[in-house]
């Protein structure tokens, strides 16, 4: 499968993303890791979270999952243990070619 940005595209982006991240394409920063495919700092991927509700209503993240366009890459996956070392910079609003 072809990726959706292909290397040495531009990218437009805003920032910061506000409301929900379910189902965006995000820049996120690796603060405690590394992309093990790329070995950087820094990815792109389609943002998706299960979270858990507590009985007073609020919420905390269980699990982010955070997907590739491309096939041949595979999924960072967070717990909550791993909150703090990701950051969510900016949401991807259109490749420039």
């Amino acid at each position: 499968m072809e990726p959706t940005i292909a290397d040495g595209s531009y990218c437009l982006f805003a920032a910061p993303v506000e409301g929900t991240r379910q189902g965006r394409t995000v820049l996120v920063q690796l603060r405690d890791s590394l992309d093990p495919e790329t070995g950087e700092r820094y990815t792109v991927k389609r943002y998706e979270s299960e979270k858990a509700v507590s009985d007073d209503g609020t919420w905390r993240h269980v699990k982010v999952t955070l997907k590739p366009m491309n096939r041949d890459f595979q999924p960072i996956e967070l717990t909550c243990e791993d909150e703090g070392s990701v950051q969510v910079i900016a949401e991807v609003l259109e490749v420039l070619g």
